[in-house]
């Protein structure tokens, strides 16, 4: 299984001031960087997810939201999201069954299926010359899509233009 993960630390001028702030309120300083951390987290998944969508070239949101997941963990102090599972099933790209075969846009871009069919609403393709045996057709796996091209690159942005400001904006409203 792939994926991305974001240890959030805390740089800059006022590092100083944030120190002595874990040192005087360690439990609510860690409580107040967990829930920056969790809310930035959960707009970062937002734009990653869509970002893979529009990689892989899915009809539909849905079934990049049931194979990816994002959760805090917060005893590290992190904000994971993992995409799980082999290749989508090819019926979740835009699809077209002709004389010649099935032809399907994985990734945006047409791609023919070799010995492929459509079978009472499946399609399949032949592992080799003869009749048998079959398999179902498959298109990218989230879990590889995930770690790269534009979906890395969103989450990456996402470190310095979602997470930080919500975790620095906590941290300024603990101060007073």
């Amino acid at each position: 299984m792939s994926f991305a993960k974001i240890i959030f630390e805390l740089r800059g001028a006022s590092l100083a001031q944030y120190a002595a702030l874990a040192q005087r309120m360690p439990a609510r300083f860690r409580q107040e960087v967990g829930r920056g951390l969790g809310a930035g987290g959960n707009k970062a998944r937002t734009a990653v997810r869509r970002a893979l969508k529009d990689q892989m070239g899915v009809k539909r949101y849905g079934t990049i939201v049931a194979a990816t997941r994002g959760y805090l963990d917060a005893a590290a102090m992190e904000y994971v999201i993992e995409a799980k599972g082999a290749g989508l099933p090819i019926k979740e790209f835009p699809v077209r069954v002709t004389r010649k075969g099935v032809g399907a846009k994985p990734w945006g871009v047409t791609h023919k299926f070799k010995r492929s069919f459509a079978n009472n609403g499946r399609l399949l393709a032949r592992r080799g010359p003869s009749r048998f045996p079959i398999r179902a057709l498959r298109g990218p796996s989230p879990a590889l899509e995930l770690v790269k091209d534009n979906t890395l690159a969103t989450f990456e942005s996402a470190v310095s233009g979602v997470w930080e400001p919500l975790i620095l904006a906590r941290l300024e409203k603990l101060l007073g």
